[in-house]
């Protein structure tokens, strides 16, 4: 599972290696300066969170995305296993609108991350 790491002002998302393999593009990181929200999601295979064309990437649907899905002049990095519930952090700037993925287990860096920039966690 992918899982969000806070160091210094830059996250991580790390992945295992047949996550990185799946994905055929390195695993994503930028400043806590350029998040402009993070989401928790119950569905993420719903239309309003995946948006575009898998590409490169793994994918079959409701059982795995992992790897970029790209719009007219963005793309967003996907982490998605099964139908748990997840994570969208979006960006104000870099070269992904959004990191989509699957929670794996506690909200605890996700929850830090959300203090750090003034947000409430919700739910």
């Amino acid at each position: 599972m992918a899982i969000l790491v806070i160091d210094g002002q830059q996250i991580h998302l790390r992945l295992s290696t047949l996550e990185q393999i799946a994905a055929f593009w390195p695993a994503p990181h930028a400043s806590i300066a350029n998040v402009a929200g993070v989401e928790f999601v119950d569905n993420l295979w719903s239309t309003q969170v995946l948006q575009g064309v898998r590409a490169p990437g793994t994918g079959l649907p409701w059982v795995v995305m992992i790897g970029l899905m790209r719009r007219l002049k963005t793309k967003d990095f996907c982490v998605i296993k099964g139908r748990k519930p997840g994570v969208v952090i979006t960006f104000a700037s870099g070269p992904y609108q959004r990191w989509i993925y699957t929670l794996a287990g506690s909200r605890h860096a996700e929850e830090k991350l959300l203090t750090i920039l003034g947000q409430i966690p919700q739910g």
